[in-house]
């Protein structure tokens, strides 16, 4: 099957065909595609097209564009389509719009809607966002123990058609305790006598509400699930995180990290209007400065070294350019080690020594090397001994800090990427310089 792509004629027939031949057109492309068809059209054009299609698939579409886009789309409308709509989204999406629509139209959508939308948007809202709650949703299907197989699968024909996910039903008590769950494959191939209490699975895997969104993506992942029942401080089951939930979850995180980690804002994108980009990038690039201004403070204290051998800044860029390197490298290890998982403040000791032991290993090799090269180069065994011993020295220096900074970050319960390259820089060039130039002073009557 072609792959379907953007192309100029998709707007054409969006904006141009009549009413049926845009029904239909529409029809033969998936969600995803269409929304990304709408984005850029005018809340008027938008509005036009979601107009040809039937409310769920409204529904589903608007809830796919940009939360920004939709609060514009939701502020050119009126209020009773704005509740027809909001009432067939799905509970997380219409959620987050509620969260940041103006207080002016909040106060005019909210009395319209059925009392249990109203609670379930104020529940969902009320949960600090990066937590399991702020991410899950409350559209799933829950049994007493004691309802059959037959009553089960009834019960999901007569109310959950056209929900987010019935792949996975959960067991609850009279409380709302979680009991366990049964899938949808189990409850097909069951005897429609059988009580859910007889085939349900006991050992259930679940996330609280106050838990991290990333540590709750994590264990979706790691068991391949569909969906995670979530609960609240009083063990009662309030809603479950779904597996799309938790890729956009990583997609989110994934994308702060590596912004983080060249000292960008997250909020950041690529559309972003110039006079943001400044604002979002001046604060950390004023940091950059200052610790640029100490690296060089650092190079002056030995202007007399340099003075007598000029050749040491010709090769003071191999070994900060070395440095940054493979402190960047020690540095992506451990920022994704402990966004997966993988490390912890426990383990961080192992993943320390190995990074250490990697840098001066690869410091010793490279250091050999380029020690060999400076002295075919300038002619000169002591430069090439200064060369082998600073390269060796300082990608020790780079695994040390590539490992200990985002540990400490994250000790200090601050994002590991926060900053870290920053402070890799700062530490591989001075620590590098201080070590080159200090050999080389110590040396300078061999070199001269």
């Amino acid at each position: 099957m072609d792959t379907i792509t953007s192309t100029p004629e998709y707007r054409t027939i969006l904006l141009e065909s009549g009413e049926t031949s845009c029904r239909d057109f529409c029809t033969g492309l998936p969600d995803a595609t269409l929304a990304d068809e709408l984005e850029p059209l005018s809340a008027a054009e938008i509005w036009r097209v979601l107009g040809y299609l039937d409310l769920r698939r409204r529904a589903l579409i608007f809830g796919r564009l940009d939360l920004e886009r939709q609060v514009e789309l939701a502020s050119s409308i009126g209020s009773e389509p704005l509740v027809e709509l909001i009432t067939a989204m799905q509970a997380d999406e219409r959620a987050d719009l509620y969260k940041i629509l103006p207080e002016s139209i909040q106060d005019s959508v909210m009395p319209s809607l059925a009392k249990a939308e109203r609670e379930d948007i104020r529940k969902l809202s009320s949960y600090e966002e990066g937590t399991a709650g702020a991410i899950m949703t409350s559209d799933y299907v829950a049994f007493r123990p004691d309802l059959t197989v037959a009553e089960g699968l009834a019960k999901i024909r007569r109310e959950w058609s056209g929900k987010e996910t019935i792949y996975y039903t959960y067991v609850v008590d009279e409380k709302r305790h979680l009991l366990g769950f049964v899938s949808l494959r189990n409850l097909i191939l069951a005897k429609p006598s059988s009580a859910m209490e007889s085939i349900m699975q006991t050992d259930v895997m679940f996330g609280r509400v106050s838990d991290d969104q990333e540590k709750i993506a994590q264990i979706i992942a790691l068991h391949n699930l569909i969906a995670l029942p979530i609960i609240n401080g009083g063990d009662t089951l309030v809603g479950i995180v779904t597996h799309d939930n938790a890729l956009d979850v990583v997609t989110e995180e994934a994308t702060e990290d590596i912004m983080r980690m060249a000292s960008m804002e997250a909020e950041e994108q690529v559309d972003s209007p110039f006079y943001k980009s400044v604002v979002f990038r001046a604060p950390w690039l004023s940091v950059n400065l200052l610790t640029a201004i100490f690296a060089s403070f650092v190079v002056s204290i030995f202007q007399n070294t340099l003075s007598h051998y000029i050749v040491l800044a010709a090769m003071m860029p191999i070994i900060a350019g070395m440095g940054g390197n493979a402190g960047t490298q020690a540095l992506a290890i451990t920022v994704r080690g402990i966004a997966l998982g993988d490390v912890s403040l426990a383990t961080g000791r192992g993943l320390i020594i190995k990074e250490v032991a990697a840098g001066c290993v690869n410091g010793i090799l490279l250091g050999l090397l380029m020690g060999v090269i400076a002295y075919l180069w300038m002619g000169n065994p002591w430069l090439g001994l200064i060369m082998f011993l600073s390269m060796a020295a300082n990608l020790m220096i780079a695994g040390l800090f590539g490992s200990v900074i985002p540990l400490t970050l994250k000790a200090l319960k601050i994002d590991p990427a926060l900053g870290s390259s920053i402070f890799i820089t700062t530490a591989t060039d001075v620590g590098g310089f201080l070590i080159f130039l200090s050999l080389a002073t110590l040396m300078l009557n061999r070199l001269a």
